[in-house]
């Protein structure tokens, strides 16, 4: 009985490893998707720069300056895309809102600002289909960037400040 047992869990266990190691068919596309990578392509591009105490850091990011764009963000852009680009929102006001980081293939972190430009809240934001991100109270600006650009960069929330360059 026992010796039956065994053979019976070692051929489960056998199906099973053969089973699971058969290749994971890949998600369906996004039909989404052409329309994000439409947006993203649309973004302008415009300097910004984040004083940090003595230091100036020059940023080209890409401008979320409407519903559309804001929507998009980093949505189906590749990792390629995302190592390469900074990605401004613009508000036009204060508000409160949240982030979600439904098709966005790498982790990010995400700057705060208020109206004056102060840096208040810098978060990571890691892949996922249902988390919201967002900080504790309004802000007119945030700002993209692969996970770890900030601290790379030295910039740490309540010590940095956003400049951002007027429309030309």
């Amino acid at each position: 009985m026992i010796r039956r047992r065994a053979a019976l869990l070692a051929a489960t266990l056998l199906l099973a490893g053969v089973v699971s190691a058969a290749p994971a068919q890949a998600p369906a596309p996004n039909p989404e998707c052409p329309r994000w990578r439409q947006a993203f392509a649309s973004m302008p591009m415009r300097m910004a720069s984040i004083q940090a105490g003595a230091r100036t850091l020059a940023l080209r990011v890409k401008l979320a300056d409407t519903g559309e764009r804001q929507a998009a963000g980093f949505q189906c852009a590749t990792p390629q895309e995302i190592a390469r680009h900074l990605i401004l929102f613009d508000f036009g006001s204060e508000i409160y809102t949240q982030f979600h980081m439904q098709n966005v293939p790498a982790a990010l972190d995400i700057a705060f600002v208020k109206d004056d430009g102060r840096i208040f809240a810098i978060l990571k934001m890691d892949p996922s289909p249902t988390e919201l991100y967002g900080p504790l109270g309004p802000f007119r600006y945030a700002v993209e960037a692969h996970a770890g650009f900030f601290a790379s960069q030295g910039i740490h929330q309540g010590e940095a400040r956003l400049v951002v360059s007027p429309a030309r």
